[in-house]
């Protein structure tokens, strides 16, 4: 049958759970992976199970599956229900499952982490059928969801951040939760010691983004000056030293919209000159001349094209996290050589 998130929060609470399977679904991996965690804790009391809970993978209950077979036969040493862990990420496929589902016996009960899993899934098919089995989807998140996360996680470990705070971490980190997790790890280790353990947009910018703010400038510079090949060079070196596409674009994004302002005053009638001063906080000035030559390159026109393209992009690296690189690689291409003409 299909169940709601609510449902398995009642089983972990509760303890016991009268299904026969139980079967968490969905893109969302780390949450998925998550709740798995909690179940299995809440469920399976470790200290009883003398030889330690094993888990089957797909390929086990998929293939030669005998190993589960006599596992959900085996005789246990307490009295009560038995539980035994499946990670079926990466197949579709029920295997033995489906046998199992069949078969009278209310002893044990199988826990089930499994990826994205189509209406075409024999497992997913089996347990929605099924009036002693459940199955829950956990799907993507959004920015909603994603600052409810953050801030649930932030006041558990004694922290208080503001909502500003949260949508610039979505921003720097896109829609992904392991990676907002990750994010949320490094703010907290940096401001442990700190007296008002309150996380501030600055301290954001700060850990999430000046780690290579140096590079990342440099990147935004020879993709304005049309440096292909340089350019491509950068980015190759940030991608492996963890920068990830959201960074990226929102570091193309900035740069942009500083030129195109820039531009615009002088459209106004301020000398490229005057309007760079202008510019707060102001451009290094070892940096003014090359600054310049973008300004004069790109013009108002070919930014706003660009900028155009990015925010575009920003919805891609968001919305399809498996493909940042691909999108990042592209868009470095494409406007390093606009660049040039």
């Amino acid at each position: 049958m299909k169940g709601k998130h609510q449902d398995i929060q009642s089983i972990i609470k509760s303890k016991e759970t009268p299904f026969k399977a139980l079967v968490l679904y969905g893109p969302n991996s780390f949450v998925v992976a998550d709740i798995y965690k909690e179940l299995c804790k809440s469920l399976i009391d470790e200290e009883k199970e003398i030889f330690g809970s094993r888990e089957f993978d797909s390929k086990e209950i998929t293939g030669d599956a005998d190993g589960f077979h006599n596992e959900t036969q085996s005789i246990t040493f307490e009295a009560g229900k038995k539980y035994i862990r499946i990670d079926m990420t990466g197949s579709e496929a029920g295997g033995a499952i489906l046998d199992f589902l069949k078969v009278e016996q209310c002893d044990v009960t199988l826990i089930i982490k499994a990826g994205t899993l189509s209406p075409r899934s024999s497992l997913r098919k089996a347990v929605e059928n099924s009036d002693s089995s459940i199955i829950v989807p956990f799907y993507e998140d959004d920015a909603v969801s994603l600052i409810s996360f953050i801030q649930d996680k932030t006041k558990q470990n004694d922290f208080s951040i503001t909502r500003e705070s949260c949508n610039e971490i979505i921003s720097l980190s896109g829609l992904d939760r392991g990676r907002i997790n990750n994010s949320i790890e490094s703010l907290m280790l940096y401001l442990e010691s700190a007296k008002n353990r309150e996380i501030k947009v600055e301290d954001v910018r700060l850990v999430l983004f000046d780690t290579n703010q140096s590079q990342i400038n440099e990147l935004c510079k020879n993709v304005c000056l049309g440096r292909t090949e340089e350019s491509q060079k950068i980015l190759s070196r940030l991608i492996l030293q963890g920068v990830t596409a959201p960074q990226f674009i929102s570091a193309f994004l900035a740069h942009f919209q500083k030129i195109h302002m820039t531009g615009l005053r002088v459209i106004s009638g301020a000398s490229v000159s005057a309007a760079i001063k202008e510019i707060k906080p102001p451009i290094f000035y070892k940096e003014v001349k090359s600054y310049q030559s973008q300004v004069e390159n790109w013009g108002i026109k070919k930014t706003e094209r660009a900028l155009d393209i990015l925010v575009e992009a920003d919805l891609k690296t968001k919305g399809f996290s498996g493909l940042g690189q691909t999108i990042i690689g592209d868009i470095v291409l494409r406007l390093s050589n606009v660049a040039k003409k």
